[in-house]
């Protein structure tokens, strides 16, 4: 169910301009310039990366069953459109996990590793205040969580029980932001002393979701929590220290931010092409890149204020982002490069 709405949600922003592969790419967080110039120009970033685990299989699966279910159609190339019943089925499903909960361009790299350490602490402690040492952790093969965990239960082993109830605390008055079901789904989720988390069989069973709904689930009320969190960081201080201290996330790769270096030196395209010994589209991908994310990039020294209203003006007229097709409508001198940067600065979200 949770996954259908955001399919159809993405077939609806695409419509016709992207093929459903982009919107599998999108899931899955796909570390391409085009997918994430497709997050901010379809204005669908907060989709990317929630569903790292997404097997091509079962999208395909589920392109197949809403297709036969009369909820989207292929339109002719390889694109999805949502039918009229498409639409309306959205409106009548509209009342499980808001859609609004996931930040996935955001949150994609943190959500994880917040949750293993919130998980592993917690796991941690509950069996150390019960002089249980033994306990097999949860997560064992990731130092940025076994290793965070670790130096946080030096700090807090000498009064692990004001620890708990102020964790506690925090949870209880965090939880209660969200549905009873959203939140004891994820209480269910945890580990404590003589206590596995449930499975994510055991959880589609107890919630009657499809299974493959639930790391979805998961993923949104984490997203929420991290917000909520983000936005009164005073009143959960124990749980902000998790989230404060994941590892730094940079919107760029670093790749491109190796070229950004170079261009702030004044080093041209093409010098930088040799520079770094790099194809010449892949400096200017990463030139894209740079743009999605830096609002004072300076365009007009790529394409001027004509090309960028030209540009512009046939994407208002077609409707379209294709670049095939906007590149057909232009001036032949306006590439495709300087397309891509007018998309790129002109849908920064």
């Amino acid at each position: 169910m949770l996954l259908d709405r955001i399919v159809i949600t993405c077939c609806s922003q695409l419509k016709t301009g992207r093929s459903v592969s982009a919107i599998y790419h999108l899931l899955k967080g796909k570390k391409s310039i085009q997918t994430v110039q497709d997050a901010h120009i379809y204005k669908l970033d907060n989709f990317y990366g929630i569903y790292k685990s997404l097997k091509k299989q079962n999208f395909d699966g589920k392109i197949d069953k809403l297709t036969s279910a009369g909820l989207i159609q292929h339109n002719g190339n390889s694109s999805v459109i949502p039918t009229t019943l498409g639409y309306e089925w959205l409106q009548k499903n509209a009342n499980s996990i808001p859609l609004y909960y996931f930040n996935g361009m955001k949150y994609s790299s943190s959500a994880t590793i917040f949750f293993e350490r919130l998980v592993l602490l917690i796991q941690t402690i509950t069996n150390s205040s019960n002089n249980n040492l033994n306990f097999i952790p949860v997560v064992d093969d990731k130092p940025v969580v076994t290793g965070w965990v670790k130096k946080q239960y030096y700090v807090i082993k000498q009064d692990q029980n004001y620890f708990l109830q102020s964790f506690y605390d925090e949870l209880y008055d965090l939880l209660k932001c969200f549905q009873d079901q959203e939140a004891s789904m994820f209480v269910d989720s945890l580990t404590g002393f003589k206590h596995y988390g449930m499975s994510s069989y055991q959880l589609a069973n107890n919630y009657n979701l499809n299974l493959i709904d639930v790391p979805l689930a998961l993923t949104g009320i984490i997203h929420h929590m991290l917000f909520t969190i983000e936005q009164d960081s005073r009143k959960y201080p124990l749980l902000s220290r998790i989230k404060n201290e994941l590892p730094e996330y940079s919107n760029t790769t670093k790749s491109a931010t190796k070229t950004r270096e170079l261009l702030n030196c004044h080093y041209t395209a093409e010098e930088i092409s040799i520079i770094r010994n790099l194809k010449l589209n892949t400096i200017y991908d990463h030139i894209v890149e740079i743009a999605l994310y830096d609002e004072r990039f300076p365009l007009d020294n790529y394409i001027d204020e004509q090309g960028q209203q030209e540009v512009l003006n046939v994407i208002n007229r077609l409707k379209s982002y294709k670049l095939k097709d906007i590149k057909q409508e232009i001036n032949k001198e306006i590439s495709y490069f300087q397309i891509r940067l007018v998309l790129a600065v002109e849908n920064i979200t």
